[in-house]
């Protein structure tokens, strides 16, 4: 699995290496083929306002945007599942919102843009309720990683919470 991840943004620094690592035991969590390659882009507000203003009609900020790649344009070698575009910016907001780290955040978010190219989907009450448990099931997963130790503290209470605001 490949994960490739690009930086643009300046308002917090990264660690990229470990993001990759999260974002690969999210894509092993889902079942992605081994030869599976998705692409990350950190930015600003401003830059995901373009793209969701663009792809959504939205002329807002968002935290997270997820575009699958669709069958037809898939390399046999490679199997790409699409782009995860985050905006720190939001995320450090949120963050701060619910109380936890940037980190925890931004590993919040891939959960949600990852499984949106798994095919989940929150428009219906009931696709939502089944997104949000397996976006805790998931976050329960990698916190109890060792390899995961900066989150090792974190519940699934900022999903939880996020859930009911959402229904």
């Amino acid at each position: 699995m490949e994960v490739l991840i690009s930086d643009e943004q300046k308002i917090i620094n990264i660690d990229i290496d470990l993001v990759k690592e999260i974002a690969i035991e999210i894509m092993n969590s889902e079942g992605s083929p081994e030869n599976s390659q998705l692409s990350m882009v950190f930015c600003d507000d401003e830059a995901i306002k373009e793209l969701n203003n663009e792809y959504r009609g939205k002329n807002e900020p968002t935290d997270v945007l997820s575009f699958p790649i669709e069958l037809e344009n898939f390399i046999p070698e490679i199997r790409m599942l699409g782009d995860i575009v985050i905006s720190t910016e939001t995320a450090s907001r949120q963050a701060k919102e619910y109380n936890h780290s940037v980190l925890t955040e931004i590993v919040i978010l891939l959960i949600h843009g990852l499984l949106h190219l798994h095919g989940y989907d929150h428009i219906k009450e009931e696709d939502c309720k089944k997104m949000r448990a397996r976006e805790a099931e998931i976050l329960k997963h990698i916190c109890r990683m060792d390899k995961f130790s900066e989150l090792k503290n974190i519940s699934s209470e900022p999903l939880i919470e996020r859930a009911s605001e959402s229904i």
